[in-house]
């Protein structure tokens, strides 16, 4: 088997296993809004440009926002981790550390990259 029938194969699978990955930026809005429903006090937004293409999405847990107020250390790291999918980007979290030295989530925000941008409508 050829290597270019193989990756083919591979990311059909994929797709078939996974959905395409441009689709779940159509499925944002529905997630945010659930996650408002389920989470009080979550705050989300979604930022798109002129042509309606996904820029960013930002996502702080209402659960994750009064834990920070509460029982917190006052040291706020940003995190990004570069995302290896078709779509490519940056995942950005913001996150500190609990009385329990664990690490505390706060934020996600996750970005595509600026030639990968999927369609949000």
């Amino acid at each position: 088997m050829s290597y270019n029938r193989a990756y083919k194969f591979k990311d059909g699978t994929l797709q078939n296993v996974f959905g395409d990955p441009w689709e779940s930026f159509k499925m944002l809005p529905t997630y945010f809004h659930m996650l408002d429903k389920c989470n009080p006090g979550t705050i989300t937004k979604i930022e798109t440009d002129r042509k309606n293409l996904f820029k960013y999405g930002f996502m702080a847990l209402g659960a994750c926002i009064d834990g920070f107020n509460t029982v917190i250390r006052q040291v706020i790291v940003n995190e990004e981790t570069h995302l290896k999918s078709k779509t490519r980007g940056v995942l950005l979290v913001t996150v500190c550390k609990d009385d329990n030295k664990m690490i505390y989530p706060l934020v996600f925000r996750p970005i595509p990259s600026a030639l990968s941008r999927g369609q949000y409508s």
